[in-house]
């Protein structure tokens, strides 16, 4: 069995999902044969995923199959940017859970790259989660054994997490031991991100940890962002899919953080 077989028939119903989707987003169709074969799981499950996506209007049961809603190219939105490129993004969780602790206070920032990486370490994680991301906070609900706090503040429904004064306040009360951090470009001057919508709740987040882990896939190397989050020197360790480019990866771990591979 794969790899990613073996994951996904183990607890893996959302992550499959977004599988499926991006598959779908691809090629315009899918077949049930076909993804229960390449999941490892019987064609009753892949049906009830379908199924489940179409309750969602995701998208359209076909016999032996779905395809997308007439009308319907691209994905938008937090739960499409999810699909995207999310083998790289499942990759990167691998990389996160060899060196997350088991235990402790694990923040989680808001982003489709961490939020799976939080799906991938919550049933062998056992201390406390802290974020302010939506998705994230329902996740956590199929693990009750966990302690977790949401962050509240208002809700940025764009990228589905709380931010604003509230959220800022509160976490100057709370103390992380690891944050998983996520951004949309990185280069030789530090992180960053198109908006500065949630970037006082980032800095609160990097703030109130004792350890940055960035969670971020090869594409994010020297990519575009507009906004300045913090320097390379607030991380730690990178968390990603594949190697990057010698010249900004020497540039990296000149300063003293160090990548971390699947």
């Amino acid at each position: 069995m794969s790899t990613l077989g073996e994951s996904l028939r183990h607890g893996g119903a959302e992550r499959r999902r977004i599988l499926i989707l991006e598959s779908l987003f691809r090629d315009g169709h899918v077949a049930v044969h076909a993804l229960s074969e390449e999941f490892a799981v019987a064609e009753m499950t892949v049906r009830r995923d379908l199924k489940q996506l179409a309750d969602e209007g995701e998208l359209e049961l076909v016999h032996g199959g779905a395809r997308l809603p007439a009308g319907r190219q691209s994905p938008a939105g937090f739960s499409s940017r999810t699909q995207s490129n999310s083998r790289a993004k499942l990759r990167v969780a691998e990389a996160v859970k060899s060196v997350v602790p088991r235990e402790g206070v694990l923040g989680v920032d808001a982003g489709t790259t961490t939020h799976v990486c939080a799906l991938e370490l919550a049933p062998e994680f056992t201390g406390c989660v802290i974020s302010h991301s939506v998705p994230v906070l329902a996740s956590m609900l199929e693990w009750p054994e966990l302690r977790v706090i949401g962050v509240g503040g208002d809700l940025l429904h764009e990228n589905q997490a709380m931010v604003g004064p509230g959220a800022v306040a509160a976490l100057r009360d709370l103390r992380i031991d690891v944050l998983l951090l996520g951004a949309s470009a990185v280069n030789a001057d530090g992180l960053y991100v198109h908006s500065s919508v949630e970037l006082a709740t980032k800095r609160a987040m990097i703030d109130a940890a004792g350890e940055v882990i960035l969670a971020v896939d090869s594409t994010k190397a020297n990519a575009s962002g507009a906004v300045r989050v913090c320097g390379l020197d607030r991380v730690s360790r990178i968390a990603t899919d594949n190697a990057w480019d010698a010249e900004i990866a020497d540039t990296i771990t000149a300063v003293g953080v160090t990548f971390v591979l699947p």
